[in-house]
């Protein structure tokens, strides 16, 4: 009886827990747990679920062609969500576009991962000419456009119960849409998640609860830093290799070097290093991303101590010509004793070096190393120098030039211990051919005044010298090929800029240095021999020569700072000959008519060009209209510029000179000889007694004015001319109030 008591109570709770099991299985079949994710982000979500179908569901109204349920949409927001009829237990996608009160649009979404046997359960609008749909398991494509209060959408189902569907919406084609959100769970209050244009969405298959938390679980990330001793110039490095991820493999090592909250680096490779140029407390951060998407970070604080060495790499040039030769130059100044120091330099495969001076160390040249034999004694300097050799064209093989090179090398010592990159320049580019400002910084004037005694050589330094410059300003006034150009010319603003480089010393691979904006006044003066600035053809002087076809210019410049590479240039009609008379130290390119300053104009120092014009007999004369004499005006247009500061102003002052072939009465009067009774244009343009006598005289009888076309006094003029001569006022000038 014993044994069947016991017998029976075990039965009972076999029964028990056999009923409970199968509740939980229950349970765990129905309820079902999907995962959105997106970047590092996942997130837990379940089906709105509703009796109603699909189609009743989304309320699709044909005739306003948006769903009439439009509380489902958000204003210019894509909304998704999971939706299970309840009736029928089908699972589908929902995907809403726009809004009722937002402005149009338009959207293209692709997917992937799409299960065979779905379909476009809904589509809104499936006849609109601005939408497309294409389906092609396990792909599919939508665009949408939609127009002011209006919206779209779709519905894409049946969904099995498992299933891994990608979705990407193309943020190049989107529109009017500005936030995306998953929806979940209640269909009266649903808990949204907020998701970015910028990233694949992934909707995930069912899991379980443990399942999925073992899913969620981040990587561990972490890293080590060496050397123990950090200084600034010196290489630190990094290394994560111990992260982990858990079911999973980390993917990517993020680094924000500074705490800056930007990641400077993103590699596959868990060692990175740093080269940091400021001393200090810096905070690092490591960001691991594992195979899943999940991510964790780590900081770790360090210090930076100020260098013990300093270690720099100068070049003589950063652009070089095949199978040239240029020199580099390391520079050593340990701010310690350091023993045990060495140097490597690294170079292009092919590139030759040739020391020049070893500064106290043995040169190992197969492996280009440099070993100091002593200890480097705290605030000593020490020169490492070497030419580089540049491979003949042939070499580059399927290289296109011009192509980019780099010098890269590294300093070490054993006490203390240092491991750094030498600083300073590391890039040279190899070109068929050099710059205007390289090509003069390196070189070498020949004896000839053309180019075929000019050499280059890259060694020098980049530093434009005087002797370099001289043969530029030659080249410059002579339109001389420069060597190693491809026959490139130096025009007017390239011999600025090359005299600004050598009067300020600076690098012809530096910039100018920043200097205050000047203020420049320029003036033009023109004085024609003839009153009112006009230049008169077909007139012969006394002894019988072509004169009055000439006039003078005067440009006179200023400013109120220093001025290095400046230029002045005037334009003429082609045909005007122009002929320096005072260039005030300046050099002139008649060919363009330029002229250039070879070195500084002090700030407050006025400089002055003067230069004659002659205008040709057979200048076309087109008489005005409005003129009983022939006349045509021909403008003179001017700019003054300076490279350093860079400043370009326009020439003010006289602009005009014109061109005649008969005189304006009062200009006839004003230069008439009374003792010979002719035009002489050597007198002034003031009236005197002697001509206002002769003037009534030609106004008395009707006489014709020589020179002036034909032109007779009439009684208004006789009284103007009187008018002038009281009143002493040239004829190019308007008469006083007093005489009007």
């Amino acid at each position: 009886m014993r044994a069947d008591r016991v017998g029976f109570r075990g039965f009972i709770f076999f029964c028990t827990l056999m009923i409970l099991c199968l509740s939980v299985m229950a349970l765990a079949q129905g309820e079902y747990s999907y995962v959105v994710r997106q970047g590092g982000e996942q997130v837990r979500i379940e089906p709105i679920k509703s009796v109603l179908g699909v189609v009743d569901y989304y309320d699709y109204d044909a005739e306003s062609f948006q769903s009439a349920n439009l509380a489902l949409h958000e204003t210019s927001t894509i909304v998704m969500f999971l939706y299970e009829d309840t009736t029928t237990k089908m699972l589908s996608l929902f995907m809403l576009v726009g809004g009722p009160a937002g402005v149009g649009g338009t959207a293209r979404v692709s997917m992937s991962g799409v299960p065979a046997d779905a379909e476009f359960l809904v589509k809104d609008d499936e006849f609109d000419f601005f939408d497309t749909w294409k389906l092609t398991p396990p792909t599919a494509i939508v665009s949408w456009g939609w127009s002011e209060g209006k919206c779209d959408g779709m519905v894409l189902g049946p969904l099995a119960a498992e299933f891994d569907l990608e979705i990407v919406i193309d943020p190049s084609s989107v529109s009017g849409i500005d936030a995306v959100r998953f929806l979940s769970g209640d269909i009266l209050s649903p808990d949204v998640t907020n998701l970015t244009l910028d990233d694949p969405i992934l909707i995930h298959e069912p899991g379980a609860g443990p399942e999925l938390e073992a899913m969620s679980m981040p990587p561990v990330a972490t890293f080590s830093v060496s050397p123990a001793d950090r200084y600034i110039d010196a290489v630190t490095t990094f290394d994560a290799s111990e992260a982990t991820a858990f079911e999973a493999i980390i993917v990517t090592y993020e680094w924000d070097f500074d705490g800056d909250e930007v990641f400077e680096a993103s590699t596959s490779d868990p060692v990175a290093s740093h080269v940091y140029s400021t001393t200090g407390i810096k905070h690092v951060t490591l960001r691991a991303t594992d195979s899943r998407g999940a991510q964790s970070s780590y900081t770790y604080t360090i210090d930076i101590s100020s260098l013990s060495v300093k270690v720099v790499r100068r070049m003589s040039t950063e652009l070089a010509l095949p199978g040239s030769t240029f020199k580099v130059e390391v520079q050593i100044e340990p701010q310690m004793a350091l023993a045990g120091a060495g140097l490597q330099e690294i170079l292009p495969p092919g590139w030759k070096i040739e020391p020049l001076e070893n500064a106290g160390t043995v040169f190992k040249h197969a492996d280009k190393q440099w070993v100091f034999v002593e200890d480097l004694e705290a605030g000593t300097s020490r020169v490492i120098s070497y030419e580089v050799t540049v491979p003949e064209s042939e070499a580059f093989g399927s290289t296109s030039l011009p192509a980019r090179f780099v010098i890269v090398g590294g300093f070490q010592a054993v006490t203390p211990f240092i491991d750094m990159l030498v600083g300073g320049e590391t890039d040279i580019e190899v070109s068929d051919s050099l710059d205007i400002k390289t090509a003069i910084a390196h070189l070498v004037p020949g004896n000839q005044e053309d180019a075929s005694g000019d050499t280059i050589d890259l060694r020098l330094s980049e530093v434009i010298q005087p002797g370099q410059l001289d043969r530029a300003l030659e080249m410059w006034m002579n339109d001389t090929v420069v060597p190693a150009t491809q026959r490139t010319r130096i025009d007017a603003q390239a011999i600025k800029d090359l005299i600004a480089y050598s009067y300020t010393c600076t690098p012809v691979n530096q910039p100018l240095p920043l200097v205050p904006m000047a203020n420049i006044e320029s003036l033009r003066t023109i004085t024609a021999p003839f009153p009112c600035n006009n230049v008169l053809l077909d007139y012969y002087d006394r002894n019988g020569n072509v004169a009055g076809d000439t006039f003078r210019v005067r440009v006179e410049l200023k400013a109120d700072q220093d001025l290095y590479g400046v230029g002045l240039s005037e334009e003429v009609l082609s045909s005007w000959r122009v002929i320096p008379i005072e260039d005030d130290g300046f050099l002139y390119k008649a060919s363009s008519t330029q002229w250039v300053f070879p070195g500084k104009v002090p700030t407050g120092t006025t400089k002055t060009i003067v230069y004659q014009v002659t205008v040709p007999q057979n200048a076309a004369i087109k008489p005005p209209e409005d003129s009983p004499y022939y006349v045509t005006t021909n403008d003179v247009f001017g700019v003054v510029d300076a490279v350093l500061p860079r400043v370009e102003v326009v020439v003010g002052g006289a602009s005009s000179v014109g061109i005649v072939k008969a005189l304006p009465l009062l200009g006839a009067v004003s230069r008439w000889d009374v003792k010979n009774d002719t035009i002489d244009i050597d007198l002034s343009a003031y009236i005197s007694f002697e001509q206002v006598q002769r003037a009534i005289a030609f106004w008395l009888e009707n006489e014709p004015v020589p020179r002036t076309n034909g032109q007779t006094i009439d009684y208004e003029t006789m009284k103007t001319i009187i008018a002038y001569w009281l009143s002493n006022t040239t004829v190019c000038d308007p008469l006083p109030s007093a005489f009007r």
